[in-house]
């Protein structure tokens, strides 16, 4: 089934019309069934391998969005991978050094709002890839430094022509200048397009699909040492699956378990609307369901975990972070 079929079979069994509030609420928690699913069966991340080029005298370098957890660095021109290091012990090893030359080690040092960091002083510039997206009810908040002083301020989306914030801020090479960006969309609207964040000198500091949350983060490595030229690393990761989000999206479960994608959001739905006697035989049916899809699961040796949190299918998993064969 596709997203369109569960979430249009979910408005047929609640008597809703489509496309009104039910029908957003029902997306909503047809994802957070979807990813529940995926987090119990330890499918909610896949591998992936891409490249990051680095610029000569920048060591603080931004992974892609959907990036979950970074395997290893490998540096193909000298074929030999990047030591990956605890930050206690990056910090014993390179405290207060900046030398340059080929990087050898990296280190995990956090998540932020953007993937880059400004180039040039100036005020950003922020637009959407679809014009339905502007006006009050779509907004950005941005945290950043202006004058050394951090500094909030939240910009109206015109669209996809840009725009400006009022205040200018600073340039960062080796530093964090942007911390935090947040989407807001008020008054039960969501955004359609794609957010670009660009510099004062046009360089894009983040490009944020909608299905990514409100509150983005992009995982934040440095390299020891500073990189003397531009050279490309390969990356390993395990990257976020994406939540269903457009009408011809495929749950990644099972055919044959796609119910569990109506039961369970029908059981929380109708609830709501007073249905209680058909919200609990919903309610049985999934957990039947379930019973047996773990089931499945387990045979082919898949390793059952507790699923923790449930409220944002969206967060990324990096405040727990655990770098493989990292030193301490």
């Amino acid at each position: 089934m596709t997203f369109e079929d569960i979430y249009k079979e979910l408005n047929l069994l609640a008597s809703e019309e489509d496309g009104d509030d039910f029908e957003e609420m029902a997306k909503r928690s047809i994802n957070l069934h979807y990813f529940e699913l995926l987090s119990e069966t330890n499918t909610d991340l896949e591998r992936r391998e891409f490249t990051i080029t680095t610029e000569s005298g920048v060591s603080k370098i931004g992974m892609p969005l959907y990036v979950a957890d970074v395997l290893n660095i490998e540096d193909d021109d000298n074929d030999r991978p990047l030591d990956l290091y605890g930050p206690h012990a990056f910090d014993r090893r390179h405290s207060g050094t900046n030398t340059s030359g080929t990087p050898e080690e990296a280190f995990w040092i956090g998540e932020h709002g953007v993937q880059k960091q400004p180039t040039a002083t100036g005020a950003l510039t922020v637009e959407s890839s679809d014009n339905t997206d502007t006006g009050g009810n779509y907004q950005i908040v941005i945290h950043g430094m202006v004058g050394g002083v951090d500094t909030r301020e939240v910009v109206d989306f015109t669209g996809t022509t840009p725009a400006s914030t009022s205040n200018s801020f600073d340039a960062s090479v080796n530093a964090i200048g942007i911390r935090r960006v947040v989407l807001k969309n008020n008054n039960n609207t969501t955004f359609v397009g794609n957010v670009t964040i660009k510099d004062a000198a046009g360089v894009t500091l983040a490009v944020i699909p909608p299905y990514y949350g409100d509150s983005p983060s992009y995982q934040w490595w440095e390299l020891w040492p500073y990189p003397s030229s531009v050279q490309t690393f390969v990356v390993r990761s395990l990257a976020q699956k994406p939540p269903l989000i457009n009408p011809d999206d495929w749950p990644e479960i099972p055919d044959m378990f796609h119910d569990l994608l109506i039961y369970g959001p029908q059981s929380v739905l109708l609830a709501g609307k007073g249905k209680e006697a058909a919200a609990s035989r919903a309610l049985q049916k999934y957990i039947d369901r379930k019973r047996a899809f773990m089931g499945v699961k387990q045979h082919r040796g898949v390793k059952q975990r507790r699923f923790r949190n449930v409220s944002n299918p969206y967060v990324h998993r990096g405040n727990l972070r655990k770098i493989p064969n990292a030193v301490e």
